[in-house]
């Protein structure tokens, strides 16, 4: 007989996976202790994944892709390069202010080894921010430099940032955010 799946159990499952991990590390965790956070059973666990790591990587693919659909909820046909840059810059860094505890899951998902499974060019947001600047580089509105050595520039530091403001050596308002805006297209402008 097949379990059905419980939506609420699955969340709960989710949070307590992103807290434990956000507290712990990644060694720090046992199925059990997931279990016991969300309130599940181990057994619970395993009808929705097929193991720890197989949690860990479907948990970070699935906060990647809500970070891709929060930075480009504000793009909008016939915006200039520079109006995509913006908006792409701004909604990712709104975004990822509302949810610091993804951006925490990310880093701490990206240094490990289960990342040698993840495709970071197959991520809409990815796919956007390369096209887009290729676009800049084609219109010449963007310095002609490797894609990395750009990103690097542009929207790399909201990561930084992000983890300036959570730690409390920097707030963030408005004013900051437009400004690092501004100071991070001014990096690759040409």
């Amino acid at each position: 007989m097949t379990r059905t799946r419980d939506l609420a159990k699955y969340d709960s499952i989710i949070q307590a996976s992103v807290n434990l991990t956000n507290k712990l590390g990644f060694d720090g965790i046992s199925i059990s202790k997931i279990a016991k956070k969300a309130k599940v059973s181990p057994a619970t666990i395993y009808i929705y994944f097929d193991n720890k790591e197989d949690l860990f990587t479907k948990l970070y693919i699935d906060i990647r892709e809500k970070m891709s659909k929060g930075a480009l909820e504000g793009l909008e046909e016939g915006m200039t390069t520079e109006e995509m840059f913006k908006s792409i810059w701004h909604h990712s860094f709104a975004f990822n202010l509302k949810h610091p505890e993804y951006l925490v899951y990310r880093e701490q998902f990206e240094r490990t080894t289960m990342m040698r499974n993840i495709k970071p060019e197959e991520f809409e947001l990815f796919k956007t921010i390369d096209s887009l600047l290729r676009r800049g580089i084609e219109e010449k509105t963007i310095k002609t430099l490797p894609l990395p050595i750009l990103t690097a520039f542009s929207y790399a530091p909201i990561i930084t940032l992000l983890t300036y403001h959570n730690a409390g050596i920097v707030k963030m308002d408005e004013n900051h955010i437009e400004q690092a805006c501004a100071i991070a297209w001014n990096a690759i402008h040409s």
